[in-house]
C-alpha cells in the first residue's frame, strides 16, 4: 500500500476526528475567500462607477470628495450649489458629449430624489458596458414638465412600488410631503452599481415643486437686496470722490471734468439706470436661484480629460472641475489597508486550524505507538513512518481546503443575487488566482504541521510497543 493510502486509512480510522478538523479548515477558507470576493466586489464597482464621468463641476467651497461621493454615490451632502448657467455652457462646449445636471435634496422612504436628465441614462454604464437605459424595465421618464420617474432597482425593491405607482417626496429626512406627485413609469433592473439606490425625476419637475419655488424667490429677493446695497454703497462713494462744482455764472453747475454737451443740464451716468433695469428685465426662476448640484461631463474622448479641466479652472468661475477617478482612488488609497487587515485576520483562522490539526495529530500519536511499532516491524523505514504522518496532516488541509473552496464560491453563488439587489454591489463567482494561491498555502501548512507529529513518530521505541495494550 502507498504512503498516501495509508494515511488516509488512518484518517478513516479516527474518522470523526478528521472530519471536524477538515471542517475547521473548510470554514476558514471559506470565509476567507468571501471577504477577499466582497471586498473586490465592492472596490471594483465603485472604481466602476467613478469612470462613468470624466469630470464632475461642483461648487468652489465644496470638498471634492464630497462632490464625487454625492453626484455618482447618493452618499453625504455636496453643501452648496453651482449657477444653472455652467450648465448650459458645458452643454454648448465642443469637447463635452454629454453634459448631466444633478439636483438633490428631496427623499422618497430614505432613497434620495434626483432631478437629472435622460442623458444620464445613456452616459452612465454597468460593469459589462451596458448603458442604463438598456437596464430600464418600462421607460425613461420623459424631460421637462411631465412628473414621471425612474426607480434604480434596489430603491424599488424596498420601497415596495412598482411601474405606475404614484408618489410624493419630502425635503431632507422630514416627514411632511411635497404636494405634487411624481408617477413611476420604469425601474432599472440591476446593475451593481450605485444607480441602482437612487430614484430619478426630470430636473424641470425638481424646480416645479412649490417650496422650491419659494426658495427660488426669497434667494432672489435676497440677491436683489445685496445688490441694491452694493449699488447704494457705490453710489455714495462715487458721490464722495466727485470734486467740487463750479458757478459758470448762468447758473448752471458743472463738474471740474463735463465738456459743452452737458450745458444743458443733463447728467450722463453710466449706472443711472442699472437697478432699475435690473428690477424691471428681472425674473425669479428656480433653476437660475438655485442653481443645480453638480453636473456629470463625459468628454467625446477621455484623452481631453486634462484639457477640459485646464479650461475650466482657467475660466476661474463658480465652479470647480473634479476627476472622479482621481478621489476615488485616493479614497481607497486610504481605507484599503483596513481591508487587508480585515483579510489577514480571516486568514489568520485558517492558521489556527491549521495549528488545530497540528495538536489533534500529536495527541494521537500516544494511542498509535504500537501501530508504528508494527509498521516498523514489517519493514517500514523511519522515513516511511514520517511520510505517513506528513500525508495525514497534508490530505486534511488539501481536503479541507477543497471543500472550503466549494463552501466559499457556493455561498457567493448564493448571496449574489441578493447582494445585488439589496446592496447594488455586484460579486463575480467562479475559481481564480486566489483559489490557486490559498491552495498552495494549504500545501505547505499541511507539511508544517505535520513535522511536530511525525518526528514525534519516530521516537517510538519499536520493541516496546509491539505487546498489546489494555
Amino acid at each position: 500500500m502507498t504512503v498516501l493510502g495509508l494515511a488516509w486509512r488512518s484518517l478513516k480510522q479516527r474518522k470523526l476526528a478528521s472530519i471536524l478538523t477538515g471542517v475547521s479548515i473548510a470554514l476558514g477558507v471559506a470565509l476567507t475567500i468571501a471577504v477577499i470576493a466582497l471586498r473586490d466586489g465592492a472596490e471594483s464597482s465603485y472604481r466602476q462607477t467613478a469612470r462613468g464621468y470624466d469630470c464632475i463641476l461642483g461648487p468652489t467651497h465644496g470638498s471634492t470628495l464630497d462632490i464625487v461621493l454625492n453626484t455618482m454615490f447618493h452618499v453625504g451632502d455636496i453643501g452648496g450649489t453651482i449657477p444653472w448657467e455652467e450648465y448650459e455652457a458645458a452643454k454648448r462646449d465642443p469637447m463635452v458629449k454629454y453634459a448631466v445636471p444633478y439636483a438633490v435634496g428631496d427623499m422618497f422612504r430614505g432613497f434620495k430624489v434626483i432631478g437629472t436628465s435622460t442623458d444620464m441614462f445613456r452616459a452612465l454604464e454597468d460593469g459589462g458596458g451596458t448603458k442604463l437605459l438598456d437596464h430600464i424595465r418600462g421607460r425613461p421618464f420623459k424631460d421637462g414638465k411631465h412628473f414621471e420617474a425612474v426607480f434604480g432597482s434596489m430603491a424599488a425593491a424596498n420601497t415596495g412600488v412598482g411601474i405606475g405607482t404614484r408618489f410624493r417626496v419630502t425635503h431632507g429626512v422630514g416627514v411632511v410631503e411635497h404636494g405634487e406627485q411624481w408617477e413611476i413609469v420604469g425601474i432599472m433592473k440591476p446593475t451593481g452599481t450605485p444607480a441602482d439606490r437612487g430614484i430619478y425625476i426630470a430636473i424641470d419637475t425638481f424646480y416645479e415643486v412649490g417650496d422650491h419655488k419659494q426658495a427660488g424667490e426669497q434667494v432672489g429677493k435676497r440677491r436683489d437686496e445685496r445688490k441694491k446695497e452694493r449699488d447704494d454703497a457705490k453710489q455714495k462713494a462715487d458721490a464722495a470722490k466727485a470734486p467740487a462744482k463750479k458757478d459758470d455764472g448762468h447758473g448752471h453747475a458743472h463738474d471740474d471734468g463735463d465738456d459743452g454737451d452737458d450745458h444743458e443740464g443733463h447728467a450722463h451716468d453710466d449706472h443711472a439706470h442699472e437697478e432699475g433695469d435690473d428690477h424691471e428685465g428681472h425674473k425669479h426662476g428656480t433653476k437660475e436661484e438655485l442653481g443645480l448640484s453638480a453636473v456629470g461631463v463625459r468628454l467625446k474622448s477621455p484623452v481631453l480629460r486634462l484639457r477640459y479641466v485646464a479650461d475650466v479652472r482657467n475660466a476661474r468661475g463658480p465652479v470647480q472641475a473634479v476627476l472622479p477617478q482621481d478621489k476615488i482612488r485616493e479614497l481607497f488609497d486610504i481605507i484599503s489597508p483596513i481591508g487587508k487587515l480585515l483579510t489577514w485576520i480571516v486568514a489568520l483562522m485558517i492558521i489556527v486550524a491549521g495549528v488545530g490539526t497540528m495538536v489533534s495529530l500529536y495527541n494521537t500519536i500516544q494511542g498509535r505507538r504500537r501501530e508504528i511499532a508494527i509498521l516498523r516491524a514489517v519493514g517500514a523505514r523511519p522515513r516511511h513512518v514520517f511520510a505517513i504522518i506528513v500525508s495525514e496532516a497534508l490530505l486534511l488541509c488539501v481536503l479541507g481546503g477543497v471543500a472550503g473552496m466549494l463552501l466559499g464560491h457556493g455561498t457567493i453563488i448564493l448571496i449574489a443575487p441578493f447582494l445585488l439587489e439589496k446592496a447594488g454591489v455586484f460579486i463575480g463567482s467562479g475559481f481564480g488566482t486566489i483559489d490557486l494561491v490559498i491552495l498552495g498555502v494549504l500545501v505547505v501548512l499541511g507539511v508544517l504541521i505535520g513535522l511536530l507529529p511525525a518526528w514525534q513518530g519516530l521516537r517510538t521505541p519499536v520493541a516496546s510497543n509491539l505487546h498489546p495494550t489494555e
